[in-house]
């Protein structure tokens, strides 16, 4: 309790992996969003034309699949990108202050 109220120890790092399943999670999420409308999207776009199926009705679809998982692994890679660069920081944080201890005690 000490250590948590003096600010010795940083508690951030512990919660970084919470903070990326948590973001993987958002971005599959968005990215069923993101197929789901697009599905949507493309039978409307059908039966205005009064057609059940038309070929750039197919090709809208298969398109913006692709471009919904496109988008999914982007973003999770991206989340990835963040949290480590997080975790980069709070280590050059840690390794700064070993080195200050260690100076200040040969010195």
């Amino acid at each position: 309790m000490k250590t948590l109220l003096s600010f010795d120890t940083l508690i951030t790092p512990q919660f970084m992996k919470i903070f990326y399943y948590i973001g993987v999670v958002f971005c599959v999420l968005s990215g069923l969003a993101t197929f789901i409308s697009i599905l949507v999207l493309c039978i409307n776009a059908a039966q205005m034309a009064g057609e059940s199926t038309t070929l750039p009705t197919i090709i809208g679809l298969i398109l913006g699949s692709i471009v919904a998982l496109i988008t999914t692994v982007l973003s999770i890679i991206l989340t990835r990108i963040g949290c480590e660069t997080v975790l980069v920081v709070f280590m050059i944080r840690d390794e700064l202050a070993w080195k200050r201890e260690n100076t200040q005690k040969h010195a």
